[in-house]
């Protein structure tokens, strides 16, 4: 029987069978029956995956009362 791998295809999670590093630095070692995934070809922990979406600038703060201005450009002072 012969797999295929879609190299188009997100990876997805699967149960350690080995113990090892994680690859994202986080201080704690894979140990067997945690979740992980490759992430770039080297196995992290599926918590410590970063998030692809950065976050979203800061929004600018009135210089009178220093609360956020509303989305509509309005401030509630």
């Amino acid at each position: 029987m012969t797999y295929f791998h879609d190299s188009e295809a997100p990876p997805r999670p699967f149960t350690a069978r080995y113990n090892g590093a994680c690859a994202a630095e986080c201080g704690h070692r894979i140990h067997e029956g945690d979740m992980v995934q490759y992430v770039d070809g080297q196995l992290v922990h599926v918590g410590c995956i970063p998030d692809e979406k950065p976050e979203p600038a800061p929004r600018p703060t009135c210089p009178n009362c220093f609360t956020e201005i509303a989305l509509n450009g309005a401030c509630s002072c």
